[in-house]
């Protein structure tokens, strides 16, 4: 059946675009293929290659089994979240949170679509829902959807962005604004938009059906879209539709599930996709396996992918967030249900949130570490600056922890599911190590400045691909008064990133010494390594007034035969002290030392150092001692420097200040950050 409103125009353009094709000029990339399979194989252990090979026998299989979805309703009943038709009243409470919503509103009525930082071509009245909005070329629709070879089809584009509209995301708050306003017209646009999905993406067509994370993002933006508006906006038809949309995704997600190197933030998605759908949508055939999947999955990689102490295995606060954001609506909806999860997952949750409390300053950011894609799960406000924030709000209401909310509350449409927090007082001077993790986190208040350094002397990332560390061993991050100063790059593209992705995650770009310009860890494709650098501490003091903590990596010992070790160390109010050794049986060895500056600081030489200032106002002072020469750069296009991602898709000139030449056994370089 095809919708009534598809644009004819996206019809006019489908017929003039052939599918992918492997032959003629793609050889650079079929190139680049072989060697991604080749370098993914390597970090694969003998048992996941025989998944793999179970795994493609099921995707064959698959292709050629033509699956009908219309008896898997056992009635017609749609499913919704619990609770979250009274949490959107409570939300009127807030007219910030209204006013977005409305704009939104205004955006789609006139067709413009804006994610990750990128805009959309102007639509018709429904999205072009395989468009990629930066090569303005089409995804093939009609294609099964593993022959699509996403991850290596530059002359589209990045998946991620025709990924990222095939969320439905924005069609959470437009149905939250129709609920509100009793607005039936905007009720009717959310479930032609819906409707229009459902027909261009029959199930297992096109690439908006090759990730089990999109299929669990998608599942639970219907949930919300049920609950808002399904009872008055859909037709009979459209309820026959979902259903089996629904029955669809579950069926996939349950049969191609992340394993392995690949179980991580997106099995804990797809365990909740599966969870909520087959608590909530227990009319449907499979429902009852799905929903105990779902509840195992998400109790054991809790325990797996969030350390004891706290920090998330995949060493980036964004992506913990996203994942605490998926186990937290879980553990909600099991407690409306009566079937709450288990201490130990509570737990666990509380550790995670109490890592990213202390990790956040007085202003309500976190360091930016590792990948950061923009990703949510429940979603109003899609830039969304402070999102670690906000789920440490939610957090603070799933497990009655007030203490775990953040120093500033947003509110977001999240918080119609979970309640608004309170904010919580600034956090106190502290020191404290996260050994599993690899962080030593240091706060203090001096000079009537917070200032928050974070140390990283952890693991690269997590399972054998770490997919979304960075090569940042020995890093430093510094906030001071509630903003970030010392930044980490950030990620800026993904898949059609190609040199840009190797910089943004490579050691040049992060806040630590390399050697001979090498990365610490070997970059061997957009979300794999080969070769991993391995931290220790060496030496460590708690005291607060006088903290220091000494660690050391492996990365260059064998190019160089030299170990990286640097020394953080508070040895004064206001001052910070950094020293940097090579150590091991090497020769001379040429060195540089960056430090990523904030986009909106300046720094200017001033008395043998430089002077970071924040519109014309000094906010810190760093001087050397050593036999390094120092400059500054910024916005460098060859050789790659002075960049910063401040979110997906987005890259700002910063500066840079960086110091080069030569060090050795036994020499030291030496920096001291001091307060004004």
């Amino acid at each position: 059946m095809t919708n009534p409103d598809r644009d004819p125009d996206i019809e006019e353009r489908e017929r003039d675009i052939a599918p992918v094709s492997e032959d003629g000029p793609q050889v650079k990339s079929r190139i680049a293929r072989l060697r991604w399979y080749r370098n993914r194989l390597a970090a694969m252990s003998f048992p996941e290659i025989l998944h793999r090979f179970d795994e493609q026998a099921k995707r064959t299989t698959s292709r050629r089994r033509a699956m009908k979805f219309d008896g898997w309703a056992r009635e017609d009943r749609l499913p919704g979240m619990p609770g979250l038709a009274e949490g959107v009243r409570a939300l009127a409470a807030y007219p910030a949170v209204i006013a977005e919503w409305r704009k939104l509103k205004g955006n789609v009525r006139a067709g413009r679509y804006k994610f990750l930082n990128v805009e959309w071509p102007v639509q018709g009245r429904l999205p072009d829902w395989h468009l990629d909005p930066v090569t303005n070329k089409r995804w093939p629709a009609d294609v099964y959807c593993f022959d699509i070879h996403y991850r290596h089809a530059d002359a589209i584009g990045d998946v991620k962005y025709v990924w990222e509209l095939g969320r439905l995301q924005y069609l959470q708050p437009l149905a939250a604004l129709a609920f509100h306003d009793n607005d039936e017209d905007l009720a009717r646009r959310v479930a032609n938009h819906l409707e229009s999905w459902i027909d261009a993406n029959p199930p297992f067509k096109g690439v908006n059906w090759s990730s089990g994370i999109e299929l669990a993002m998608r599942v639970i933006s219907i949930l919300v879209v049920n609950t808002l508006i399904g009872d008055k906006a859909y037709t009979p038809a459209l309820r026959a539709k979902v259903l089996q949309t629904l029955a669809a995704h579950g069926y996939w997600i349950n049969r191609f599930p992340s394993r392995f190197s690949s179980a991580n933030n997106h099995l804990i998605a797809e365990g909740a996709g599966l969870f909520l759908l087959g608590t909530l949508a227990s009319n449907l055939k499979g429902a009852a396996r799905w929903a105990a999947y779902g509840r195992k999955t998400l109790e054991q990689e809790a325990l797996l992918q969030f350390h004891p102490d706290g920090v998330g295995a995949e060493q980036s606060p964004t992506y913990a967030a996203f994942s605490l954001e998926c186990l937290a609506i879980c553990g909600l909806v099991g407690q409306r249900q009566g079937a709450p999860f288990s201490d130990d997952f509570t737990k666990r949750l509380v550790a995670a949130a109490k890592f990213l409390r202390h990790l956040t300053d007085a202003g309500g950011h976190q360091p930016s570490i590792g990948d950061d894609d923009g990703g949510r799960v429940v979603v109003s406000d899609f830039s969304e600056p402070r999102y670690v924030s906000s789920i440490l709000g939610c957090l603070a209401g799933l497990t009655g922890n007030a203490d775990l909310a953040p120093p500033q509350v947003e509110p977001q449409f999240r918080h119609a599911l979970l309640g608004v927090p309170k904010p919580a007082p600034h956090a106190q001077s502290a020191v404290l190590r996260y050994d599993v993790g690899g962080y030593t986190v240091a706060r203090s208040h001096d000079k009537g400045t917070e200032t928050l350094a974070v140390f990283d002397h952890g693991p690269l990332g997590y399972l054998s691909i770490a997919a979304h560390g960075h090569a940042d061993a020995l890093s430093l991050w510094l906030h001071l008064g509630g903003r970030p100063v010392l930044v980490d790059a950030g990620t800026y593209l993904y898949h059609a990133g190609a040199v840009w992705r190797d910089f943004f995650r490579g050691t040049i770009a992060h806040n630590t010494l390399t050697v001979r310009g090498l990365n610490s860890s070997s970059i061997a494709g957009p979300f794999n390594w080969s070769a991993k650098a391995n931290c220790k501490v060496v030496g460590y003091d708690p005291n607060p007034d006088h903290w220091a903590v000494e660690a050391e990596h492996d990365g260059f010992v064998e190019a160089t035969g030299y170990r990286h070790r640097r020394r953080v160390a508070r040895t004064a109010p206001g001052t910070i002290e950094i020293t940097d050794q090579l150590v091991g049986n090497g020769g001379v060895e040429r060195v540089e030392i960056g430090f990523l500056f904030a986009p909106d600081l300046s720094l200017s030489a001033s008395g043998g150092g430089w002077v970071i200032a924040a519109a014309g106002r000094p906010i810190l002072r760093l001087r050397h001692e050593g036999g390094l020469k120092g400059w500054v750069e910024r916005g460098m296009e060859s050789p790659k420097r002075g960049w910063y991602s401040p979110a997906f898709g987005a890259k700002l000139a910063a500066p840079r200040l960086v110091f080069t030449g030569k060090l050795w056994s036994g020499a030291s370089a030496r920096f001291t950050l001091t307060l004004p």
